[in-house]
């Protein structure tokens, strides 16, 4: 591997920009669900909450009984999201309700009818008591089991409240960042598949791609404090907004490393642009011209990467840094593997400014590798197609 250690660039940090550390975070959003072991995430918060003398919310989200039934089924893979599916679940009504018809409300309504005798009701509207019971009592046992998380919490001295959202998770979460302009969401992965099944189910997915403030997405059974670390980034200094997403990026990474004492791997994967093609494809160029260009390509992304680096004090880390050839999507995961990285601090590269973006392909082909703890950070001037209810 070569690498160029160029000169930098003047101003390509503007002065007057705040740096983008993890000490910025004052108001932050911790998200817990029933099944998860809330250990992890809590004593991070606890930590992050008393290093910064921030403000921690603790939220949990429970399902809506009022409106189970027109609940759109979220996709299992971002694939298989479509603009018109998030319209159609961002613009239900909050006051449509069916009637909740189960065997567990059987004694209170009467026997259950065949579903063919039922009447068709597509608006109802006022939800039945039995729904409305159940609901205040998923409420009341979400609160007793966020109590006593707070209480040990607010006895180890950080600010801290708790609130139960119903509804939609994804939705209510970052409705709640909107609201009260939290600048930092914390959520563990859940289940036995552990973190990859989490990223891919629904909630965390969601929050990637639409919530306005970074999210942090925990793997619980990871340790306290990360060994080793891995920033992602793309540097060009020829688009500003990237450029940008890639010092949020390395302020993070840097902060988070120095803080937590940890090895920090800084990874840029670059490749010729349509390499594959020229090398394979209809169009071939003589080998001698191809291997010219790719190092001519090699050399223009190992300067940009210097400059980039060289805005940061890694002689004061623990730092290695990888220029790699070839596509992002395999190399990144390829190399959380195998320095068995335990946090990746990464950027999801999307259409700023337009309300339905999907997250970058580069983005999402790590995602769907990686067994590991994930930051994410959107690029300055990203908008939530999520609006707040009326």
């Amino acid at each position: 591997m070569q690498f160029y250690m160029g000169q930098s660039i003047q101003g390509m940090r503007p002065t007057k920009k705040e740096k983008y550390v993890v000490n910025r975070f004052k108001n932050i959003l911790v998200v817990v669900a029933d099944k998860t072991d809330h250990n992890v995430i809590l004593g991070r918060a606890l930590t992050l909450g008393q290093r910064n003398q921030a403000r921690l919310t603790v939220v949990n989200v429970v399902k809506d009984m009022l409106h189970i039934d027109q609940m759109p089924i979220a996709p299992e893979s971002p694939a298989d999201v479509q603009e018109s599916d998030i319209k159609i679940i961002e613009e239900l009504s909050r006051d449509t309700s069916l009637p909740i018809i189960s065997a567990q409300l059987a004694e209170v309504q009467g026997p259950i009818r065949d579903a063919a005798e039922l009447p068709r009701q597509p608006h109802i509207s006022a939800p039945s008591k039995p729904a409305v019971s159940i609901q205040e009592y998923i409420i009341e046992e979400g609160h007793r089991d966020l109590k006593q998380s707070v209480a040990a919490l607010r006895q180890a001295g950080v600010q801290v409240s708790s609130k139960v959202l119903s509804g939609t998770p994804f939705l209510e979460i970052i409705r709640e960042v909107l609201r009260n302009k939290h600048d930092l969401v914390m959520i563990a992965a859940e289940g036995q598949s552990g973190l990859k099944k989490m990223l891919f189910g629904s909630t965390t997915m969601h929050l990637m791609r639409k919530c306005p403030c970074p999210v942090w997405v925990m793997k619980p059974s990871q340790p306290k404090q990360y060994s080793r670390i891995l920033a992602a980034v793309d540097p060009t200094p020829l688009d500003e907004k990237r450029n940008a997403l890639n010092m949020k990026i390395m302020d993070l990474a840097t902060s988070l490393a120095q803080l937590e004492q940890s090895e920090l791997h800084i990874v840029h994967a670059w490749a010729l642009y349509r390499e594959f093609g020229l090398t394979y494809g209809h169009i071939q160029i003589p080998k001698s011209e191809l291997d010219k260009l790719i190092r001519e390509t090699e050399t223009m992304h190992g300067r940009w990467f210097s400059e980039l680096l060289r805005e940061y004090p890694l002689e004061k880390l623990n730092c290695q840094v990888h220029l790699l050839h070839g596509d992002a999507g395999t190399l990144i995961p390829e190399q959380a593997k195998e320095k068995e990285i335990e946090l990746i601090v990464m950027g999801t590269v999307c259409r700023t400014g337009v309300v339905g973006l999907l997250i970058g392909n580069t983005a999402e082909n790590v995602l769907r590798q990686v067994n590991c703890s994930v930051l994410t950070v959107k690029p300055d001037g990203f908008v939530t197609p999520v609006r707040l209810d009326n």
